[in-house]
């Protein structure tokens, strides 16, 4: 689905944001002296290995989790130490028995809204984490990408290739009022909210090498290589259009700015 070296060189966002997000929360997260952590969606493995070294030094396991085996591939040929380890799971299908209960903490970031079914999802992180745990995740809500993907899935140029969308649509994209969807949904499975937020992320690239690098390390659908460069200028220009007109942005693509609307959360498990 994404291209691993592409996006190794190219999350300076998710990297900057979760750190950023982390450092705001920490006096709120109980991180557990000697405590396992699962990370949910660590895709090529370098923020779980950063977070372990620099952000939580004091656990004792750390287990990054994806359901993209390319990328735990990478991640174990780069990432994996003595008390670092990586796997293959699917957080929206059935949790093996040894993993229930079994971790401190459970953490997720830019990868929750990846998953169509939400309640299943947060269902599944609740029973991994044991009595006590805790839960910290920033979830994708609304980004002009996927605005794009929807438009660009209906012109005769892009159509064989920019296929089931919605798959790749955050759930929350269109709601009306995510915090309370999202709120409703933890109460429901029996989470203790201790912060919810939205949050807005306008994050400068610099040039357009690195947003495009950035854009199309995410890109889900098989564009031939032929016409990688126009489907990138296509998919820009509408994410120009939708932050501009759609979301009120005053910078985007064309300045090498993009801007994302995230949900921030941390929930313990009563």
């Amino acid at each position: 689905m994404f291209n691993v070296k592409l996006y190794n060189k190219s999350n300076s966002l998710q990297k900057t944001y979760t750190i950023k997000y982390l450092e705001e929360y920490k006096n709120m997260i109980n991180w557990k002296k000697d405590s396992t952590i699962l990370d949910i969606g660590c895709a090529d493995g370098s923020m779980t290995s950063k977070l372990f070294k620099e952000l939580i030094p004091n656990c004792k396991t750390m287990t990054g989790c994806d359901i993209n085996e390319d990328m735990i591939r990478f991640a174990n040929e780069h990432y994996a130490s003595e008390r670092v380890n990586f796997t293959t799971l699917n957080i929206e299908g059935e949790i093996p028995v040894q993993l229930r209960e079994h971790f401190h903490h459970a953490t997720s970031f830019y990868a929750l809204n990846w998953c169509r079914r939400q309640e299943t999802t947060f269902q599944n992180i609740y029973d991994i984490i044991k009595d006590q745990g805790s839960c910290f995740a920033i979830v994708v809500e609304k980004f002009s990408l996927f605005d794009a993907y929807r438009n660009l899935a209906k012109t005769e140029k892009w159509k064989q290739w920019v296929i089931d969308v919605e798959r790749y649509t955050s759930p929350y994209h269109d709601s009306q009022d995510s915090l309370k969807e999202m709120q409703q949904l933890l109460d429901k499975i029996g989470f203790a909210i201790k912060k919810l937020e939205h949050k807005v992320i306008v994050h400068d690239y610099e040039k357009q090498e690195n947003i495009k690098d950035a854009l199309m390390a995410v890109v889900p659908f098989k564009i031939p290589d032929e016409l990688y460069d126009d489907f990138f200028m296509d998919l820009s220009q509408e994410m120009q259009m939708f932050d501009t007109k759609k979301y009120n942005f005053k910078k985007s693509t064309n300045d090498y700015f993009l801007n994302v609307q995230l949900l921030v959360l941390y929930a313990e498990k009563k």
